[in-house]
């Protein structure tokens, strides 16, 4: 399989960027046409086993991207890849072939002293305005190559797309590329690198990507620029991945790629913008009011990250500048609960959940509330030990632990306890994790009730330490409605309208009308009676979105203040 998979990618032919264009609207999201979309998607991964030998070619070609006849009377023009990069046309485009984006016209690239180029607001913006849509110009999916040898090293996305880059290379992409950064000659920090990566599969991955750039024809220093180009400025794409049935059913959608108008978007740990993708088609919404002339920034890391400490964001952005926006700039390099003293990560990857997965439901609930107490697995084999790792702010390095129901009680510690002992140091990323697994497993037992409080409770830490309307307020919302509703079945419980809260955040989060499109299959495997189901898909057509202010969508939640958790907790 492995050796057919290589011949396909050899055959494919270099990309033409010449004729790139795409339309520029006033209004994105009235000028996109959802309903040949939608319809498009749901025949793409409707037949069985539709996942098998997906290509990236096959899901752009099977997504249309285009524009409703009713955006052609004038609030919708032609705009080429150049023109939209504010860059002069080369060779002057004939926009034969399909559009590859939909760009506000509200928004414009220009350029920085202090971050170079970037997207600002011409007017201003209210939260929940669809900026951009765009397919990107070179990509490749996760699953054309996970069974490479490589594939589990570090950088190994990376050097996908950096593969496919080198067999899609042409003069035209070369010319679109010279604009990304880093600028030919420019200094940055080094390739990626992983210290627990073995020396052999990084070397075969290595030879792999030297291998596809030989074909290209090109300098060596031109092959550096354009792994670093890569490795900047590439953005995964994720279909569905707040939902809770992502795993099962569009991870196959999975990939990564080079996007020609949103590598203009750069980073801040309070971003105004936030993505989503359906197939390889990435979509940019306004997640708060803009004020024109102000950039608009997107976050490079996980938004459930953005409430840690500086120095793990920092850490976790792992890019070739120190971020400077107004968060950090304020923060300053004041040391914290986190990063005093020797760290211990409680980590809640996949293994860890897969394990919790096999523990009945109500041993799964325990185990979840001992991680959540700090609680670590004392019959696993200690993890070794990490070298500390200086950051701008005198912080060292960390350790990771899995987590699990082993006694041993552990309790919150001061900053001054912490700089002096080993401190476990859970999340507000893993606990969130955890905490959808312990509500997964009360609705397993029918605890409706308990489920509900613990999707209250997540709701609460996105309400309070996520970016406004953050994607995965949408799911906590529905859940929480479909738990309410086997509750009350005849009203909602504490009069709150959990459906209308699941609704006006897909409005807002996702800059378009189509939740109950896009959350067909999370209702669908929900473990709720089919009457509720039925009930609630009635109630969420019959909903009209509201433009309100994100904090009268917090009121209407009703949060207790012991309902909303930290955004990291510190155990001794």
């Amino acid at each position: 399989m492995r050796g057919k998979q290589k011949a396909k990618r050899l055959k494919r032919t270099p990309v033409d960027c010449g004729d790139l264009w795409g339309w520029q609207c006033a209004d994105v999201a009235v000028s996109m046409d959802w309903e040949k979309l939608q319809r498009a998607f749901d025949t793409l991964t409707s037949p069985p086993l539709w996942a098998n030998k997906l290509s990236f070619q096959k899901v752009a070609s099977a997504l249309p991207l285009e524009c409703l006849d009713s955006g052609l009377d004038g609030s919708a023009s032609k705009l080429s890849i150049w023109a939209a990069t504010s860059r002069s046309d080369p060779s002057g485009s004939s926009f034969k072939s399909s559009p590859s984006f939909l760009v506000s016209s509200a928004i414009a690239m220009q350029e920085s002293a202090a971050t170079g180029r970037g997207w600002y607001a011409r007017a201003p913006l209210d939260a929940g305005v669809m900026l951009l849509v765009e397919r990107p110009v070179v990509a490749v999916l996760d699953g054309e190559w996970r069974d490479e040898c490589w594939a589990e090293c570090g950088s190994s996305d990376s050097a996908a797309l950096g593969i496919e880059l080198a067999r899609c290379h042409s003069a035209s992409l070369a010319l679109l590329l010279s604009g990304f950064h880093p600028q030919e000659g420019a200094a940055t920090n080094g390739a990626d690198s992983d210290e627990e990566d073995e020396p052999m599969l990084k070397a075969a991955m290595k030879e792999a990507v030297d291998n596809a750039w030989k074909q290209a024809d090109i300098s060596k220093a031109a092959q550096s620029r354009l792994e670093d180009v890569v490795r900047l400025n590439s953005l995964g794409f994720y279909t569905n991945s707040e939902q809770l049935c992502h795993h099962d059913n569009f991870a196959a959608l999975t990939g990564n790629g080079l996007f020609s108008l949103a590598s203009g978007f750069n980073h801040s740990c309070e971003p105004s913008v936030q993505r989503y993708s359906l197939g390889d088609l990435t979509m940019f919404v306004t997640n708060r009011p803009v004020e024109a002339g102000a950039e608009l920034c997107i976050s490079y890391i996980e938004s459930e990250l953005l409430c840690a400490p500086k120095s793990l964001r920092s850490q976790s952005l792992n890019r070739d500048f120190v971020c400077a926006c107004s968060r950090c700039k304020a923060e300053g390099s004041l040391s914290d609960d986190a990063s005093a003293g020797r760290r211990n990560f409680m980590r809640v990857d996949s293994q860890v959940q897969a394990k919790l997965a096999l523990l009945p439901p109500q041993e799964r609930v325990k185990a979840v509330a001992a991680a959540l107490q700090g609680h670590l697995d004392e019959g696993e084999e200690e993890p070794e030990e990490e070298e500390p790792v200086e950051d701008e702010a005198g912080a060292v390095g960390s350790d990771h632990h899995s987590v699990t129901e082993q006694p041993g009680a552990r309790g919150p510690e001061t900053a001054a306890t912490a700089a002096t002992t080993a401190t476990v140091v859970l999340l507000g990323k893993d606990a969130q994790e955890l905490r959808v697994v312990q509500a997964l497993a009360l609705m397993q037992m029918e605890d409706w009730q308990g489920a509900l409080q613990v999707w209250r409770q997540n709701a609460a830490f996105t309400c309070h330490h996520c970016p406004p309307f953050d994607e995965a307020l949408v799911v906590y919302a529905m859940q929480a409605a479909l738990c309410n509703a086997q509750i009350a079945p005849r009203g909602g419980a504490a009069g709150i309208d959990y459906v209308h809260l699941a609704v006006e955040a897909h409005r807002r989060a996702f800059g378009a009308d189509n939740f109950v499109w896009r959350y067909a299959k999370e209702v669908a495997e929900s473990r709720a009676s089919p009457e509720t189901k039925d009930a609630f898909r009635r109630a969420a057509k019959e909903q009209v979105p509201r433009s309100r202010p994100f904090t009268e969508v917090v009121r209407d939640w009703c949060f207790k203040e012991d309902e909303v958790p930290p955004a990291f907790q510190c155990f001794s």
